[in-house]
């Protein structure tokens, strides 16, 4: 990697030694990354906080980088509560999901935007679920599983009236049970009053990310059970 300052995110960081850091980066282009830090570098011994984004410059040819230098480029988002913990949640998804050192050309922006839409979500006090979902199916795509919300595996308009199940690999499939048509034309259109749109959209979801999770539960969700 040649040398050149980078914008970053911090998605998670864990002492390597007393003077310093093993963090999870995020960079546009890059995708996830590692690095090592001294937690003295920087200006001013900058607190590295997650959810801001920082200029860094990385140095090393192993998977594991060194930061070099590191700067704030921008002022944190300061999230609390369940805001605090969606955000959380999405950094927790990257790391768990994403494989290290895998490029990835819009994962940066798919993050930026989450963070932003949480930002919107505090300020105004609207909905969280409808972002944290538009999050996970977008995450979801870039890993290789986009779907497909107007048509079924047979390549038919999805009917209103009808019922699918979900069947990796091709898509919503007609069925007897299971994701109402009428709910998943919502969530493909972004419509999110319905609180039975909110139900179906958690219930996919899970069921989408259950397999690539694994058994380890996600630490973020049990902050969401605290309350």
């Amino acid at each position: 990697m040649s040398a050149a300052f980078w914008p970053a995110y911090i998605l998670h960081s864990r002492p390597l030694s007393d003077d310093k850091l093993i963090l999870q980066l995020l960079l546009p282009e890059q995708g996830r990354l590692s690095a090592v830090v001294r937690r003295k570098q920087g200006k001013q011994r900058l607190s590295l906080q997650p959810f801001q984004l920082f200029m860094l410059e990385l140095s090393g040819r192993s998977e594991l980088k060194t930061v070099k230098n590191i700067d704030e480029a921008a002022v944190g988002h300061m999230f609390s509560g369940k805001v605090l913990y969606s955000a959380i949640y999405l950094n927790e998804l990257i790391c768990r999901l994403w494989p290290d050192n895998l490029a990835s050309e819009q994962l940066f922006a798919l993050y930026q935007a989450g963070l932003q839409q949480l930002d919107d979500v505090q300020a105004s006090g609207t909905e969280l679920e409808p972002c944290l979902r538009r999050f996970e199916f977008a995450l979801l795509a870039e890993l290789g599983q986009p779907i497909e919300w107007q048509y079924d595996a047979n390549g038919q308009a999805i009917n209103a009236t009808a019922r699918y199940e979900w069947q990796s690999e091709a898509g919503f499939v007609p069925s007897g049970s299971g994701f109402s048509g009428a709910l998943l034309l919502n969530i493909g259109q972004n419509l999110w009053q319905a609180a039975e749109t909110k139900r179906c959209a958690k219930q996919l979801s899970r069921q989408l990310l259950s397999p690539l999770l694994g058994a380890k539960p996600l630490a973020s969700r049990a902050l969401f059970a605290s309350e």
